[in-house]
């Protein structure tokens, strides 16, 4: 008989004591929690705002405790193989109001071995016969439509990133960003200082303090990236390192995810799937991760070198930039013009006094006599 042990851990930010979760983790397989998220006198429970993973409550054991009832191969459980022993895990959720913070538990379910078919939770063994995926990244222009005309970013501008998938035999993957930072080095063992963009399993960190966000994707084998340029080495050329990661669609959770912060909504959000943004709630914390790649590929890419610059006009391609300039010609272009229809004027005012002067005032005066002079002729 395959006996379970059951670890708990309490997330940071969390309210939740142990006392208030209950977990039964069976050797057949089912995981059945009783949670009470303690909410407060003030607030009534609300079983839709709760998910164990991607899974709801069961039911409502009364008014202010949830049973959950489910598969440790659903709702998203991670897996991980340490030391002869498999631990699945996964997160509490209960979403509060907006103006208050998500209320989060991990629970941690650990076997001598895996649950059921071992097959089921075995990464893909390789086929010789399967033509291999290939990951791209590159900086591009305004509108992601070519190759960046220029590596030089004006601070506070944006660098548009794209990080695409060629796929081998397999079409439904999707890609993700699992890390990224800037680096003073290709080599990250030569670099003398670092900046994390991206960390926690897909959690755009430089979303929450900078203007950087995931945009909208136009296919699910490609993640594009506006990314704000950061005060990080200014002047000198660095590099942009990312982890990248692809996998099946079905198989999204916090573990595989793109999240970026919205200041108007003041949390968190899903790229893919902003009603399961659930996923995100780890992102101000320490997000569970198993190490244990399931149904994907990886890869490690490096961009660069690029400089972002403090004082100079942005030549990145972007259409501000690109404004600004054209504003600024037109303004000079006007006030040339300004100045040499003035400057004509002038010159042609000046002309036709002299020419007055010279040939009807002066020259029409040489043989003019005053009346007394003829007096005294005469």
């Amino acid at each position: 008989m395959i006996s379970g042990l059951l670890l708990l851990l309490v997330c940071v930010g969390s309210a939740v004591a142990q006392r208030d979760l209950s977990v039964d983790c069976g050797s057949d397989g089912w995981v059945t929690v009783h949670w009470r998220p303690g909410l407060g006198f003030s607030q009534t429970l609300d079983q839709s705002k709760a998910l164990l993973g991607t899974c709801p409550p069961s039911s409502l054991m009364s008014e202010d405790t949830l049973l959950f009832r489910v598969l440790v191969r659903d709702c998203g459980f991670i897996q991980q193989v340490m030391e002869g022993r498999v631990t699945y895990s996964n997160m509490l959720i209960y979403a509060r109001r907006p103006e208050l913070p998500i209320v989060t538990q991990l629970v941690k379910c650990v076997y001598d071995s895996p649950i059921g078919e071992e097959s089921e939770f075995r990464a893909e063994e390789p086929d010789e016969n399967r033509k291999e995926e290939t990951f791209n990244m590159e900086i591009m222009n305004h509108d992601f439509s070519g190759p960046a005309p220029s590596l030089r970013f004006r601070l506070g501008s944006s660098i548009p990133i794209r990080a695409t998938l060629e796929p081998g035999s397999r079409t439904s993957l999707r890609i993700y960003m699992k890390s990224c930072e800037f680096a003073t080095d290709a080599d990250m063992r030569r670099a003398t200082k670092v900046y994390p963009i991206i960390a926690n399993a897909g959690c755009l960190m430089e979303s929450k303090s900078g203007n950087s966000s995931f945009l909208p994707r136009r296919r699910s084998d490609e993640v594009l990236l506006s990314l704000g340029a950061v005060r990080f080495a200014v002047g000198e050329e660095i590099f942009l390192h990312c982890d990248l990661e692809a996998g099946v669609v079905r198989s999204s959770n916090v573990d595989r995810k793109a999240c970026h912060y919205v200041p108007q909504k003041r949390r968190w959000t899903l790229l893919d799937e902003p009603s399961q943004s659930y996923a995100c709630a780890c992102c101000d914390s320490t997000c569970p991760r198993s190490g244990l790649m399931i149904d994907g590929v990886s890869a490690h890419k490096v961009l660069g070198p690029l400089v972002i610059v403090e004082n100079e006009p942005e030549s990145s391609g972007s259409p501000d930039s690109r404004e600004s300039s054209a504003r600024g010609m037109s303004a000079s272009r006007v006030w040339l013009l300004v100045f040499g229809v003035t400057l004509a004027l002038v010159t042609v005012t000046g002309v036709l006094v002299i020419s007055y002067y010279l040939c009807f005032w002066r020259g029409g005066r040489r043989g003019y006599r005053p009346s007394r002079d003829l007096l005294t002729k005469y």
